[in-house]
């Protein structure tokens, strides 16, 4: 398995901490269904935008990996994200765009590249989240138009509950 690049939405249920909070404060949390289809003149399909700072993270492991597909979408201020799983919802539900990145243990060969004298060399500057040969879970969720969170950590394995989900 490679680094994978993908985007999906995900429903902010009414009882979401985050939903709730967004409501206190004033501002809405996520996007509205409704407003998102009416952009898009009923098209099941909207854009995610990516922070600077998660694109750093995409070009970090796209140069680590070799990976031009991914140094291309780190390029790209925004990405597709389909909605197809949200026909069969209220329209008045609340959302979130998320992007994730999720970078395999079989690919610390590729980011660790030993030299003779048995150190690693680490770039400077480079996420040292991808030097514990564990692999990596990094992911942006949009949850405003112009409002990112990020979350970083290592890869999921089954029976782990730590990290993003």
């Amino acid at each position: 398995m490679m680094a994978t690049f993908r985007t999906l939405a995900e429903v902010l249920a009414p009882d979401d901490p985050f939903l709730k909070r967004g409501q206190e404060k004033g501002f809405t949390a996520g996007f509205v269904l409704a407003d998102v289809l009416g952009q898009t003149g009923g098209v099941y399909q909207t854009t995610a935008p990516m922070s600077e700072k998660f694109r750093f993270w995409i070009r970090a492991v796209a140069r680590l990996t070799s990976d031009d597909e991914l140094l291309r979408i780190a390029d790209l201020p925004e990405v597709p994200v389909s909605l197809e799983n949200f026909r069969e919802i209220d329209p008045q539900s609340h959302f979130v765009t998320v992007c994730r990145l999720d970078v395999s243990p079989a690919e610390t060969p590729r980011w660790r590249r030993i030299q003779p004298t048995g150190v690693a060399p680490w770039p400077r500057g480079e996420p040292r989240i991808l030097d514990m040969c564990q692999g990596a879970l990094i992911e942006e969720r949009a949850i405003r138009p112009d409002g990112f969170m990020l979350r970083i950590g290592t890869a999921k394995r089954p029976g782990r509950s730590h990290g993003p989900n």
